[in-house]
């Protein structure tokens, strides 16, 4: 896996442990006045981008598997 994959999975383990861990009403609450304008100034474009990986994903996953058709690949009993 290579560094921008494992710093994704990384990111999106700490956002569900602090979405856990902090209702929206308590991060609005206690969260200082910077993160928040940071949330609010950067959230669109990072949910616009992950909004569309989530949707190449899920078209990709409705998609049924197919069998796969190379046919110099596909297994033959012995002869005779």
């Amino acid at each position: 896996m290579d560094d921008s994959a494992e710093r994704f999975l990384e990111l999106i383990h700490q956002l569900e442990e602090i979405a856990h861990a902090t209702t929206p009403e308590q991060a609005h609450a206690q969260f200082d006045e910077t993160t928040l304008q940071v949330f609010w100034k950067r959230w669109p474009a990072v949910s616009g981008w992950a909004g569309s990986l989530w949707r190449m994903l899920s078209q990709e996953l409705s998609v049924p598997a197919q069998p796969h058709r190379d046919h110099e690949l596909d297994e033959v009993g012995e002869s005779g």
